[in-house]
């Protein structure tokens, strides 16, 4: 139960960091969540009106490649093999369009091992 007066969250840290917390506490954080879920949405349909087909390429790759972001690694136990997660999609995109798949899109996550702050996170 939160008390009676209480104001919400003010340190920015625990509230990216325990989101469960901001969005209990600040009624109105859940309309930045709504309104990236609506702009989403609208960017999809707009594409796909035009003619362009969703794609998802994958997340890991062998080789790191794509952007000069440093990449981050993980490890796969059951193929005893070291992994990159994806930097960017472009090159599995354009691969899509060598293949004859003119009118390709994704809106996914890319994992780009750079700076950080409350304007800009490095995953989407």
């Amino acid at each position: 139960m939160i008390p009676k007066g209480y104001t919400g969250m003010s340190d920015t840290e625990a509230r990216y960091r325990q989101r469960y917390l901001d969005l209990i506490v600040n009624s109105h954080v859940s309309s930045i969540f709504q309104t990236r879920d609506f702009v989403v949405q609208h960017i999809r349909r707009y594409l796909q009106g035009r003619g362009f087909v969703e794609v998802e390429t994958p997340m890991m790759s062998i080789q790191a490649g794509g952007a000069s972001a440093r990449p981050f690694v993980t490890h796969h136990n059951d193929l005893n093999l070291n992994l990159y997660l994806r930097v960017a999609p472009e090159l599995y995109l354009k691969q899509l369009v060598i293949g004859g798949m003119e009118r390709v899109f994704e809106i996914g996550r890319n994992f780009r091992n750079e700076g950080i702050d409350q304007s800009h996170n490095p995953e989407f």
